[in-house]
């Protein structure tokens, strides 16, 4: 824990990975102490928390740093990223900073694809997210070449492509093999000694990646 961060944050979420598994890691990187608030049933969320905490816009994930409370995962990974003072995370210079950007919105429309295949099995539906990732995940591949990070040097989007790479292998896992950034990126941040301490508390979400209403669930 970093000393100069006494108060606990608080992180609120489903006991899954999901959206705020990346959160996590990067809470962990950032030396930031949190607690890790998991929902295990819907009425403690929709019934109980979501009506009495006082967002501005109730939503899971969520984070309460004492008075200020934030939702939206984008949001929350970029607070936390400038409240520690790790600002190289979002990029050293306004070239990489939009380069980052730029990187994560281009993720954002890969997830968009990929993530309806879990709520339902239509194999044509499968076969046509294929067709529009693959060239997105290629010219990603030819931009980040042999490197184990995105850019030059770690930065959030590492931390969310190590975590979402594992949709695309569960869906697509021979040609996931051609895409071998996305397993060093994952490798590069499991292998953090801040990730390998979030995995060891011992309430440390590991699993499920999505909830029981999904069609599809990866596993480890």
């Amino acid at each position: 824990m970093n000393p100069k961060f006494n108060q606990t944050l608080i992180l609120g979420y489903w006991g899954i990975r999901g959206l705020a598994q990346h959160i996590r890691l990067l809470l962990s990187y950032l030396d930031l102490p949190f607690e890790d608030k998991i929902y295990t049933s819907r009425e403690a969320w929709f019934e109980n928390d979501k009506p009495s905490i006082g967002f501005a816009f109730p939503n899971i994930p969520y984070l309460i740093d004492g008075e200020f409370k934030l939702t939206e995962s984008s949001a929350i990974q970029k607070y936390v990223i400038n409240k520690s003072h790790n600002n190289q995370l979002l990029g050293k210079n306004v070239q990489d900073t939009v380069r980052i950007e730029s990187i994560l919105g281009l993720f954002d429309d890969i997830w968009s694809e990929i993530a309806k295949n879990f709520w339902k099995k239509d194999e044509e539906t499968i076969k046509q997210t294929l067709e529009k990732i693959t060239p997105k995940l290629n010219n990603l591949a030819k931009f980040i070449g042999e490197r184990n990070t995105t850019l030059e040097y770690l930065t959030l989007v590492d931390f969310v492509l190590a975590e979402r790479s594992h949709y695309v292998e569960f869906l697509f896992p021979e040609q996931y093999k051609s895409w071998e950034f996305l397993g060093r990126i994952r490798d590069h941040i499991n292998s953090l000694p801040s990730s390998q301490a979030y995995y060891s508390r011992e309430n440390a979400i590991k699993s499920p990646f999505m909830p029981p209403s999904a069609f599809l669930n990866p596993v480890l």
